[in-house]
């Protein structure tokens, strides 16, 4: 066997079975790794041929790594629960694969936002996901999680279709996770409080996304996602200033 696709999963039913069967000609073995999903995603994932483990949550550099090892094959696919491979990214996985030109690959992930394909302020989008199995490890903090990967790198061709948020509640659902985990991360690692941060990343996370990245292009959906990345900068060095005050509350291990 040459590929495994690896997913993380937890309550994954809405776009799941899109992401396995665009995967259905790549993959030689399907490897999930659940949280604890109280919906159909196991027997979706198990109608698919897919091995499903199961492990409590704690953080996703973790449970990446987790999920590494229990992989087969010499290489290792990893995607999100809402990420479809595009027919031409199929074709350009199994050429890659097939050549080893390299030791891991970048693919350009292209996100649909409240219904809109954002082509500017999230694009391009390069995720480093494809890797040779023995020459791959996750690393980073509680939110920020990267593949590091011992080798050459290259970038395929196609795109990677993110479905991501539905609506404004799932993002901001999301947003209240992801500010905790990098609160709890940061004061773990004895990061300080910072008045100037909490002022002025705001803003800068707002211009990057707008007008450096002409996220004015995409529309009034372009102006809620840069008004959403402005909304997280500050969150999440205000729940810093929190946690100092009164101590973390140890919330950042749910999903």
């Amino acid at each position: 066997m040459s590929l495994t696709v690896a997913l993380l999963t937890y309550n994954s039913r809405r776009h799941l079975e899109k992401v396995l069967k665009s995967v259905e000609r790549v993959a030689d073995e399907i490897v999930a790794l659940d949280s604890g999903s109280t919906d159909e995603t196991v027997e979706i994932l198990k109608q698919f041929g897919a091995r499903v483990f199961t492990r409590k949550f704690d953080n996703f550099v973790n449970q990446k790594n987790h999920l590494l090892s229990l992989c087969r094959t010499r290489w290792v696919l990893f995607l999100d629960d809402d990420e479809v491979l595009s027919e031409e990214l199929a074709r350009s996985v199994k050429e890659a694969v097939r050549e080893e030109k390299h030791a891991g690959y970048h693919l350009n992930r292209v996100t649909n936002y409240l219904g809109r394909w954002i082509r500017h302020a999230w694009n391009p989008d390069w995720q480093l996901r494809l890797a040779k199995r023995e020459r791959c490890r996750w690393v980073g903090n509680g939110v920020h999680e990267r593949l590091e990967v011992n080798g050459s790198l290259g970038y395929l061709q196609g795109e990677l279709l993110h479905y991501s948020y539905s609506s404004l509640s799932e993002h901001l659902r999301k947003i209240d996770l992801y500010s905790t985990l990098y609160a709890e991360g940061a004061h773990r690692k004895g990061k300080r409080f910072s008045l100037l941060k909490l002022l002025t990343s705001p803003a800068g996370a707002f211009l990057r996304r707008f007008v450096l990245k002409r996220g004015f292009l995409d529309g009034f959906e372009g102006f809620l996602l840069s008004v959403m990345a402005s909304y997280y900068s500050f969150l999440k060095y205000a729940k810093l200033w929190e946690i100092e005050r009164n101590g973390p509350k140890g919330t950042g291990g749910s999903r």
